[in-house]
C-alpha cells in the first residue's frame, strides 16, 4: 500500500469512465417470454432507447429506429412512456411528444396530433391505449385528464375518460380489458400527500359500446375507491382475480391494500415502505406471480429487501438473492423480471424464477468496477438537535493499493439528494465511488422529508423545509467526525435540485462545511413558488407555507438573500435549459456573492435540462468539481 493524499488517490474512474459504457436502466416491463426497459445513454447525448431482449434467442436488441428517444414529459418528469402487449408496442418521444406505434423495422407510425399535448403512463388495451395527457395549448396551467386513443388515428388527441382533477397519474387495465382505475389529486398537494384511487368500467358512459368502451362519447362514470385527506394512495393494479390492488400510507406506511365485491381491505400491516414517491407515472413497485402471491419491495434503514407477500396470511416471506436495492418488479406466471443492485455491482435487469437461477439480462456495465474498489455502503444513523434519528449511508475510501498519510483522517463529502421526497439507497453508484476511489469519504444522507421510513419521517419536513434538512446533514457530517471517521475540518457538501438547495442553505447558515457544490440548486424560493411547472407550483405550499402569505419565509429561507453571509466556497453548476429551477437563479446568487466578495464559480451548460443527461456536460461538471475541492481543500487531483 502506498501512503498518498487523500483525495489525490489513482482512481479506476475518470469523469469519461463514468459515462463511456454506463447505460441507465429503467421501466423495466415483461411480454410473454420478452423482457423491456428503456435504457438512457449518455454517448449519444443522453438519447433513451427502448430496448428488448428476446426469450426465445437471449439477443438484446434496439426496439426502436437509431436517433428515436423515448421520453415523456407529462408532469416534467415523465414516465410510462411506452407500453407493450402482445408484440405491440407504443412510446411517446421527444422532442415531438407525439404518441406512436413501433412497427417491424423499428420505424414509428404517429397515433396523436402534433401540437400542445404532452403523453405519458402508457397502457396498452386491445386495439387501444390510456394515456395521461396533459394538455399546454390554452393559457394558464396545462389541463391533466385521462385519455383513450386508438391504434389508428386520434386527431382530437383523444376521448377524454376522466377530467376535472389538477393531476392524474398513470392509469390501470384489468385484464379482460373492462375496468379502469386511475389516481388523481389536486392543488396543492403533491402525490405523496393527498390522492384519490377512482375506479369505472370503461363502458360506463356508452349507450351501447361493448368492453372497452368503444362506443363511449364521453367521460366515464367513476367511484372513488380509496384516499382521503392526509392519506396517499398509488400504484393501482388488477389481480388476475380482478381484485384491484394499490398501496396506501393509512396506517402511516405505504402498505399493500386491495378493493373487491366486499369493499377494501388492508391485506398485511408492517411498518415498512412498499411504494416509492410517485414522481413519474411509470414506476412499478409490486407484482402479481402466477400462484397469487406478491412480489414486493422495502427497505429496513436504506438497505433494499425483496419478498413475497401471501394474501392469505398477510405474512411476507424475504426472498434469497444478493442485493441490497430492488425496484421495477415484474411477474409473467412463475418468472420475475426485476432490476437489482447490489454493494459491489451496479444495477442489473434479471428475469428467472425463485426455484431456478436468476439470469441477467442487462448490465449498467459491460464491464463492472473492480470489486476492490467498492466501497460498501454501511447504514449510518445519527441524532438531530432535536434528537430524532436521521439515516443515511456512509462509505469509506477504498483503494487496494493507496491508503491515506498515517494520523491523517479523510475529507468528507456529504450527498444530499434531490426531491427533497426521495430516498438515497445502498447499492453501489459510481457517483459515489468517483469519490470513494480517491480518498474522499462518503455520507449520503436520507435527511428527515426522504422516504423508505414511513409518513411520520416524511412529514417532518412539513413547514420546515430549509431548516430541519440543513440541521440533518450538519449533524450528520459532525457525528462522523466526532467518531474519528472523517476529518471535522474538511467537510464538503454536493448536491443536486433540492439537494442543490439544502448545499446553499447549509453553507448560508452553519460553518460547518468548507466547500460545497450546487448542481441546478433552488437559491430562490419565491422564484421556485412563481416560476416553475404545474407539477410542483404549490410543492412549497406544504413544506414553507402559502405564498405569498407565508412570503417573508419565503425570503428568510432563501439563499438568494444571503450570498453575503456563505461560509465556505461554492461552485454552482446549472443547464441553461433547466425549466424546473431555472438559470437565472443560479446567476443572481453568482452574483450576490460576487458583490460580497465570497469565492464562487458559476458554470452554464446552455443545452443541459433539469439533470444532465450528455456526456460532455456530465465528464466536464466532474472534473470542475474535483478540481475545486483538490484547490479548497488543498490537494492535487490526480489525472487518472
Amino acid at each position: 500500500m502506498t501512503a498518498l493524499p487523500f483525495g489525490s488517490w489513482p482512481s479506476p474512474l475518470s469523469p469519461a469512465a463514468l459515462t463511456a459504457a454506463t447505460r441507465g436502466l429503467d421501466e423495466v416491463r415483461v411480454d410473454g417470454a420478452d423482457t423491456y426497459w428503456l435504457e438512457s445513454r449518455p454517448w449519444e447525448g443522453g438519447r433513451v432507447a427502448l430496448v428488448r431482449h428476446v426469450g426465445a434467442t437471449g439477443d438484446v436488441e434496439d426496439v426502436v429506429s437509431e436517433g428515436v428517444n423515448v421520453r415523456s414529459r407529462v408532469h416534467e418528469y415523465g414516465g410510462g412512456a411506452y407500453a407493450v402487449r402482445s408484440g405491440t408496442v407504443v412510446v411517446t418521444t421527444m422532442p415531438d411528444l407525439r404518441v406512436h406505434v413501433v412497427t417491424g423495422d423499428g420505424s414509428l407510425r404517429a397515433i396523436t396530433p402534433e401540437g400542445g399535448f404532452r403523453y405519458g403512463g402508457l397502457v396498452l388495451g386491445d386495439g387501444f391505449v390510456l394515456a395521461v395527457r396533459e394538455d399546454h395549448s390554452g393559457d394558464g396551467e396545462p389541463v391533466n385528464t385521462l385519455v383513450r386513443l386508438d391504434l389508428g388515428d386520434n386527431a382530437d388527441g383523444g376521448r377524454v375518460l376522466w377530467e376535472g382533477s389538477d393531476f392524474v397519474s398513470r392509469p390501470a387495465l384489468s385484464a379482460d380489458g373492462s375496468r379502469v382505475a386511475v389516481v388523481t389529486w389536486d392543488h396543492p398537494n403533491m402525490p405523496w400527500d393527498t390522492t384519490t384511487l377512482r375506479l369505472a368500467d370503461l363502458d360506463s358512459a356508452s349507450d351501447a359500446g361493448g368492453a372497452g368502451g368503444a362506443a363511449a362519447a364521453g367521460p366515464l362514470d367513476w367511484v372513488v375507491v380509496a384516499g382521503n385527506e392526509d392519506v396517499s394512495v398509488g400504484q393501482p393494479q388488477f389481480a388476475a382475480d380482478g381484485a384491484l390492488w394499490f398501496a396506501s400510507d393509512e396506517s402511516g406506511w405505504w402498505n399493500l391494500k386491495r378493493h373487491t365485491a366486499s369493499g377494501v381491505e388492508a391485506v398485511h400491516r408492517v411498518e415498512a415502505d412498499l411504494m416509492t414517491p410517485q414522481w413519474v407515472l411509470g414506476m412499478r413497485d409490486f407484482a402479481f406471480l402466477g400462484d397469487g402471491r406478491v412480489l414486493v419491495h422495502w427497505w429496513a434503514r436504506g438497505v433494499g429487501r425483496l419478498g413475497v407477500l401471501d394474501p392469505a396470511s398477510g405474512e411476507i416471506a424475504d426472498v434469497d438473492i444478493e442485493g441490497v436495492q430492488f425496484d421495477h418488479l415484474q411477474a409473467v406466471g412463475d418468472e420475475v423480471a426485476l432490476r437489482v443492485g447490489t454493494l459491489s455491482d451496479l444495477p442489473v435487469i434479471f428475469r428467472g424464477t425463485f426455484d431456478g437461477a436468476f439470469t441477467p439480462i442487462r448490465r449498467s456495465r459491460d464491464e463492472g468496477l473492480d470489486p476492490a474498489y467498492a466501497s460498501r455502503a454501511e447504514p449510518w444513523t445519527w441524532p438531530n438537535s432535536n434528537g430524532d434519528p436521521v439515516h443515511g449511508v456512509f462509505l469509506a475510501p477504498t483503494h487496494p493499493e493507496a491508503t491515506g498519510p498515517e494520523g491523517e483522517l479523510p475529507p468528507l463529502l456529504v450527498f444530499v439528494h434531490g426531491g427533497p421526497t426521495s430516498a438515497t439507497e445502498a447499492g453501489l453508484q459510481l457517483a459515489r465511488a468517483f469519490w470513494t476511489t480517491r480518498g474522499f469519504a462518503v455520507l449520503d444522507v436520507n435527511y428527515s422529508g426522504s422516504t423508505g421510513h414511513g409518513r411520520a419521517y416524511r412529514d417532518r419536513l412539513l413547514g420546515q423545509w430549509g431548516v430541519i434538512d440543513i440541521d440533518d446533514v450538519v449533524t450528520g457530517a459532525r457525528s462522523l467526525a466526532e467518531y474519528a471517521r472523517v476529518d471535522g475540518n474538511r467537510l464538503a457538501i454536493r448536491g443536486g435540485s433540492a439537494g442543490g438547495y439544502t448545499v446553499l442553505r447549509a453553507l448560508t447558515t452553519s460553518d460547518a462545511f468548507a466547500a460545497g457544490t450546487s448542481y441546478f440548486g433552488v437559491a430562490d424560493l419565491e422564484a421556485l413558488a412563481t416560476d416553475t411547472h404545474k407539477f410542483e407550483s404549490r410543492y412549497l405550499d406544504r413544506m414553507v407555507g402559502p405564498y405569498p402569505e407565508a412570503k417573508d419565509v419565503y425570503v428568510e429561507r432563501s439563499p438568494v438573500h444571503h450570498a453575503d453571509e456563505v461560509q465556505g466556497a461554492v461552485l454552482l453548476l446549472q443547464g441553461g435549459a433547466d425549466e424546473v429551477v431555472p438559470q437565472a437563479q443560479a446567476e443572481v446568487m453568482a452574483a450576490g456573492m460576487r458583490a460580497a466578495g465570497e469565492e464562487v464559480e458559476l458554470v452554464i451548460y446552455p443545452d443541459e435540462g433539469h439533470g444532465f443527461r450528455a456526456a460532455s456536460a456530465i465528464e466536464d461538471s466532474l472534473t470542475r468539481e474535483l478540481a475545486f475541492y483538490g484547490r479548497v481543500l488543498g490537494f492535487t487531483p490526480n489525472s487518472h
